[in-house]
């Protein structure tokens, strides 16, 4: 098939990348002009494991092309277009800001074809959509909807190997076409209403955060309780109803989706009318992990009488060099309001703001170094020969 892809993020990059490789025709439209620039020159503008491999291939690249103008678009052929532009959290208004995603379709609006499937894969709350579409003069109906359950990290496998594929919509001709495009993907497909598709992708980003918030209040718990941490979660996690999956403690959880879908999904509904107590206190319990982690740290570096600390890992979580939202951002700087000598270390990302150390080789004095997430064991086997020459101790949350 012709697909269009509104968005060079991770979601836009890695779904017309994806589809590509499988053999469809791909344009792309983001408005970034060093991006496309970028991109025409084969250089992919953030990392993401396996994406870079599918990118470089030639017959992959040789079908895709890349603008920042919607008039360079053959839309007469065009069979698909995707929007994955971003969806962020407006902090004046404490709700989605959809501007993004009127301004693609207001150009998509303004193409004479009406038989070009129109598919949002931005996560747009389920009662925004009709704003949106009144605004730019389109009948929603016209509109179709596929989630997109891409981890960063993971998007590549999670893109050719996915749990479920979301599609929603109003229009059977239209959802038979997003059915054909997806008929080699040997997995469950859920046909559905525009909102249950939504609905879908925000409760899936609400019971993550809730299930990482549960195992950070277990593990403070089990801290208090001065129980063995590794056995406690594990005995709990080989419960076949519970799982070890997504059940590590961690400083905090951080990234792009979690913190935007829960303050929307608190939005959906008024507090007088539907009672969700565990649902509303998911971010508060994030917050008090942040702070019990800075307080946990503080009373390690006083016992040792240690004054500097070390944060490996920048990002808010492995294998990624996403920054939006990190708790180590946060913890580095409730660290230096306390006045301790605090570095952040990071194979992949460049932090012109913080006190970032370039090599671990330059470590010369007793730290309190702190895994914000595993790390890859050549890594790991530095920082084992920096603890040893420098008696520094070492923290993991996990």
């Amino acid at each position: 098939m012709n697909l269009v892809v509104i968005g060079t993020g991770y979601v836009g990059l890695v779904t017309g990348v994806g589809f590509a490789s499988l053999g469809n025709k791909v344009s792309f439209v983001d408005l970034d002009e060093e991006k496309v620039s970028k991109l025409n020159n084969k250089e992919v503008p953030f990392y993401e494991p396996g994406l870079e491999e599918h990118f470089q291939n030639g017959g992959t690249f040789s079908r895709m092309s890349f603008t920042t103008s919607y008039d360079d678009i053959d839309w007469d052929r065009t069979d698909v277009a995707f929007i994955c532009v971003q969806t962020p959290n407006n902090l004046a208004t404490n709700s989605v800001d959809t501007k993004f995603l009127e301004s693609a379709l207001t150009e998509i609006n303004n193409v004479n074809n009406s038989k070009i499937v129109v598919t949002v894969k931005s996560t747009i709350p389920p009662y925004e959509i009709e704003k949106v579409c009144k605004k730019v003069g389109m009948d929603k109906n016209e509109i179709t909807f596929n989630p997109e359950f891409l981890r960063e990290g993971t998007a590549i496998e999670d893109f050719f190997k996915p749990d479920r594929i979301v599609i929603g919509g109003n229009d059977p001709e239209k959802l038979s076409v997003l059915k054909e495009l997806y008929k080699s993907f040997d997995v469950e497909l859920i046909e559905t209403d525009p909102i249950s598709s939504q609905l879908i992708k925000y409760l899936a980003n609400t019971y993550l955060p809730l299930r990482l918030s549960f195992v950070n209040e277990a593990a403070r718990l089990i801290d208090y309780s001065k129980g063995n941490q590794q056995d406690v979660l594990k005995g709990v996690g080989l419960d076949s109803r519970i799982g070890l999956h997504y059940f590590r403690p961690s400083p905090a959880w951080g990234g792009s989706c979690f913190p935007k879908d829960l303050i929307e999904v608190n939005n959906f509904y008024k507090t007088g009318e539907v009672a969700l107590p565990l649902i509303s206190n998911i971010i508060e319990s994030n917050d008090i992990q942040s702070t019990w982690t800075v307080e946990k740290l503080t009373s390690i570096l006083n016992e040792e009488n240690i004054n500097s600390v070390l944060l490996i890992g920048a990002a808010f979580k492995e294998d990624t060099d996403d920054l939006r939202n990190s708790p180590t951002l946060d913890i580095y700087k409730m660290l230096e309001q306390k006045d301790f000598k605090t570095y952040i270390y990071d194979e992949m990302v460049e932090l012109d703001e913080y006190n970032s150390l370039e090599n671990l080789e330059d470590i010369s004095e007793k730290m309190l170094v702190v895994l914000m997430y595993p790390v890859k064991k050549t890594l790991m086997d530095k920082i084992q020969t920096i603890k040893e020459k420098t008696k520094s101790i070492l923290y993991t949350p996990w």
